[in-house]
């Protein structure tokens, strides 16, 4: 049995690597964007002078809970995406290895991917197929 088909699922720890590349600039641009707004806000003079220490107050106070936040829906949003790429790299590496039974399985709630997944299992059929028609020839000469 393949080391990989001990992990269940896609692996979180497979996914949390693509969340820097792909999500971290959406959380910088979340994180950084009320401050900014916020800073034109008061220096443009749109904030009265007598709310504007309570306007920074709840900014600074606020903004680690959407650091949080968008950091955790990143991370969430990585696994949803990167996780069928993580199954399907390891299918065709258990079928690079010679496992031509492998199946391909995606979460029950990636019903957008099942044509994918119907592919690849026929695609292992037909693989199958060929290489036991080759090996039927090669015994007859």
């Amino acid at each position: 049995m393949s080391t990989n088909r001990k992990i269940r699922g896609s692996g979180f720890k497979h996914t949390l690597p693509a969340v820097w590349p792909f999500f971290a600039p959406w959380v910088v641009m979340v994180v950084l964007t009320a401050p900014v707004i916020t800073g034109a806000m008061v220096l443009g003079g749109m904030v009265p002078p007598e709310s504007r220490a309570d306007v920074w107050f709840f900014l600074l106070t606020r903004m680690p809970l959407v650091a949080l936040a968008a950091t955790g829906l990143a991370i969430f949003m990585t696994a949803r995406v990167a996780g069928p790429l993580v199954q399907l790299r390891r299918a065709f590496e258990d079928v690079k290895r010679g496992d031509m039974n492998r199946r391909l399985r995606f979460r029950r709630a990636d019903k957008h991917l099942r044509v994918l997944e119907a592919a690849f299992d026929e695609m292992m059929v037909a693989l199958r197929e060929r290489a036991d028609s080759r090996r039927g020839l090669e015994t007859e000469d």
